[in-house]
This record gives C-alpha cells, sequence and structure tokens, in this order.
C-alpha cells in the first residue's frame, strides 16, 4: 500500500457515522482558511520541485476520486485494487494552471460525496477485506488512512501556505 498515515483500529470500535463526522469535520474546518488563498499564493510551489497549494488539493482530489472507487469495491466483493501514479496524476491534470476556486470545489465536492458514502456503509463491511498495491487492507482502515492522508497534508499546507503575502509584480501597463 505505501505510506500510511495511522495505525488500523479495533474493527470493533469503528462506527461509519463517526468516520463520515470525522472526514466532514476534517475538510469543513479546512475550508475558511483554504478560501482566503488568492489564486497566486494557491499557484506558489511550496519550493522549487514541490507541489502547489493547487496541486496538493489536486492531489487530494485524486486520492478521492480512488479511494470513492475502493470504497464502493469493498463493499462490494474483494479484490486486489492497484495504487496509482500520484505525480503523474497531479502532472498530466495541471492543477497549477487551473482557477484556485475550480481546484478546491471539485475536492469539496468529491469529499462530500465521500462522507455520504460512509455514511452508509453497514457496519459489519468495515471489516471486508482486500488487497491494495500488494498490502492486505480492511475498509474500515483504509477510510481512517484515507482521513489521516487528508489531515497529513491539510496540516502541511497550513504550514507553509500563508495567505496575501504572494506579491504579483503585474508589468506597467501603457499610459492611453
Amino acid at each position: 500500500m505505501g505510506i500510511t498515515y495511522t495505525h488500523p483500529t479495533d474493527l470493533n470500535l469503528l462506527h461509519p457515522e463517526e468516520l463520515s463526522q470525522r472526514l466532514a469535520s476534517t475538510m469543513r474546518a479546512a475550508v475558511p482558511w483554504l478560501v482566503t488563498l488568492s489564486n497566486a499564493d494557491a499557484t506558489l510551489p511550496e519550493r522549487d520541485g514541490k507541489w502547489s497549494a493547487k496541486e496538493v488539493i489536486g492531489h487530494l482530489t485524486d486520492s478521492a476520486t480512488n479511494n470513492l472507487a475502493r470504497m464502493v469495491r469493498l463493499q462490494i466483493a474483494p479484490e486486489h485494487m492497484p495504487g496509482y501514479a500520484q505525480e503523474a496524476w497531479v502532472a498530466v491534470q495541471h492543477y497549477r494552471d487551473r482557477e484556485w476556486a475550480e481546484v478546491l470545489a471539485l475536492w469539496f465536492a468529491l469529499n462530500e460525496h465521500i462522507v455520504w458514502i460512509i455514511r452508509h456503509i453497514p457496519q459489519d463491511a468495515l471489516g471486508n477485506r482486500a488487497t491494495l498495491a500488494g498490502s492486505p487492507i480492511t475498509l474500515g482502515f483504509l477510510i481512517e488512512d484515507y482521513i489521516a492522508h487528508m489531515q497529513h497534508h491539510l496540516r502541511n499546507l497550513r504550514f507553509w501556505v500563508h495567505p496575501g503575502q504572494t506579491v504579483v509584480t503585474d508589468p506597467p501597463h501603457p499610459a492611453t
């Protein structure tokens, strides 16, 4: 499965309603801050060779897309599911070139749907098993790790993105 962001919780302690609320709280707590970023703020990478805020949220959108499918598929049948090429997904979608409001809206809408999906997962389905990128997982762990992954990236964004501190210089306009 690659990098994980949490440790599995005993499945008897997991509840779909609580997991959906945890995801909803995570994203809804971040939105008031994220919307304060200008398009310029969101376009500037952390440093050379790193992603911009647009690309980080784009990456979280890609994660939402992949994990939404996994959450649905794991409720239906055990499977061997592949990982995905995260850097390539971000690159080919050109998030840095898209308007910040559009990137944010897509991320938010997908995650609102995931909140809905999680809330409606039967309790006993949290123990459904699959293999993800060669590692055994349960649906419960997949959801927990998805939320922890989002929290990790949102925490890091707050550390290095500072709204309003991006200086945008326009070329002087000729006098008319």
